[in-house]
């Protein structure tokens, strides 16, 4: 399901503006209940939580956890923006302007379903944890996905894009929508 840039822009700048002024974990809750899909990212920041945690209270210090519960929020939001972002919305917002954030949203899926299947392949040849025949297959594919951007980037047409601007929010819009203004309120109390 996917969400309209406009609603998103909204849902990212409340949530990060609640996280900046706020020192609440309520942000990154929220925004890690959004990419549950990406299990192995949320049990890394678990890991970076506890660790973090255990280290700023050995060294009585732990007035500075909240900045670690900011950045993984802030991460948490390029995640979600990248995952729920309907990327044709952003060009008929945008238009030609709107280029390099579509680049710059799909970059991620982008480099984790590659990191992905070079993963598998390793796996499945028996290859194990030998950084230099699974890096080299992994710079290979960055380098052609960035020869393919620069290609489609310097041939692209110039001139007047006139997209449909559709302002209807959809299902996913108002959940995002009705969750940025539940932090909100929780924040407020």
């Amino acid at each position: 399901m996917k969400s309209t840039f406009l609603y998103s822009l909204i849902f990212l700048v409340i949530t990060a503006l609640e996280t900046t002024l706020y020192t609440t974990f309520y942000p990154l809750v929220i925004t890690a209940g959004l990419i549950y899909k990406r299990w192995k990212i949320l049990a890394i920041e678990v890991v970076i939580v506890i660790i973090s945690f255990l280290v700023l209270h050995i060294f009585n210090k732990e007035y500075l956890f909240i900045y670690t519960v900011r950045a993984l929020t802030y991460i948490n939001l390029y995640f979600i923006a990248s995952e729920y972002v309907d990327y044709s919305s952003i060009l008929n917002i945008l238009g030609e302007k709107g280029v390099p954030l579509v680049v710059g949203f799909a970059y991620y899926p982008l480099f984790y379903r590659i990191a992905s299947e070079i993963g598998f392949n390793a796996r499945a040849r028996k290859i194990g944890l030998n950084l230099g025949k699974l890096v080299l297959p992994l710079v290979v594919q960055m380098v052609k996905v960035a020869e393919d951007l620069y290609n489609a980037y310097t041939i692209k047409l110039y001139g007047k894009f006139h997209g449909k601007r559709d302002f209807k929010p959809t299902r996913m819009d108002l959940i995002l929508l009705s969750l940025s203004f539940l932090l909100v309120i929780l924040n407020l109390k």
